[in-house]
């Protein structure tokens, strides 16, 4: 299965980690280091999965994960960041990513990993959302 994977994210040495793995198993990979230009080419380019920064996750007029979630069809979101990170991914995530991977990788196969998970996440996710309406009062 092909994947077209758009990657939002800066950071040099994880782009060329992504596409040593990515790119020889047949997946597409297309790099916008920009926040605001990443949202534009994936309402054209209609990606499978998307890997975000959590560092950007805020960026693009408000909130670069909104953004994201209103493509229709929605891709899997992979949020990415460094481990000294944390307090700032974790929020991100929490906004909306369908899975974390943190850098630097110790080995490709943990993109791979990561990847699938959020796509599994985007299908039958695992968090609960808050409720609404009446299960909101009795809850």
């Amino acid at each position: 299965m092909s994947m077209k994977v758009l990657i939002v994210d800066p950071d040099w040495y994880f782009l060329r980690q992504a596409r040593d793995f990515l790119e020889p198993r047949g997946h597409i990979t297309l790099h916008e280091p920009d926040p605001e230009q990443g949202c534009l080419r994936a309402e054209r380019w209609k990606p499978d999965v998307a890997i975000l920064s959590a560092e950007l996750a805020s960026c693009c007029d408000g909130d670069l994960l909104a953004r994201f979630h209103g493509l229709r069809p929605r891709p899997a979101i992979l949020l990415t960041a460094n481990l000294d990170q944390f307090g700032k991914a974790w929020r991100a995530w929490q906004r909306g990513g369908d899975e974390m991977l943190f850098k630097p990788l110790m080995h490709r196969s943990e993109l791979h990993v990561a990847i699938f998970a959020a796509l599994e996440n985007t299908v039958c996710p695992r968090r609960r959302a808050a409720p609404r309406g009446a299960a909101a009062i009795s809850a």
